[in-house]
């Protein structure tokens, strides 16, 4: 564990840097100005809200833990995948409809979820 030395300020500080980096990958999944305003910020609010209701007390550490492995599992899906939502958005702007994921895509999604969230919570 890389983070044993971490007192509840790094964990507040990993949580709001992990939350910025959520809200700024769905900010680049968004196809208008509007959505990607809105997109970064709802991740935003909410990476405050928790942070700020969930950040002190007992069981402080533990849940701003959990909060960090799924906004940076999120982020780093989004990096891992970022070929194949570039090709949905260029099929979108020619209009033409998304391209459905098969069971391969899934199998493969899977997978890389199971095997980042594995390696964040070893890395926690």
């Amino acid at each position: 564990m890389l983070t044993e030395h971490f007192t509840t300020a790094h964990w507040w500080i990993a949580a709001v840097v992990s939350g910025l980096a959520l809200a700024t990958a769905v900010a680049t999944l968004a196809t208008t100005r509007r959505a990607t305003l809105a997109g970064a910020v709802t991740v935003t609010v909410v990476t405050v809200l928790y942070v700020a209701l969930r950040g002190t007390g007992d069981g402080a550490v533990q849940a701003l833990q959990l909060y960090v492995l799924g906004t940076l599992t999120l982020a780093i899906l989004r990096l891992v995948f970022a070929g194949w939502l570039r090709r949905q958005r260029e099929r979108h702007e020619a209009g033409e409809p998304p391209e459905q994921p098969t069971g391969k895509h899934i199998a493969i999604f899977m997978a890389t979820f199971v095997a980042i969230v594995v390696g964040i919570a070893v890395t926690l």
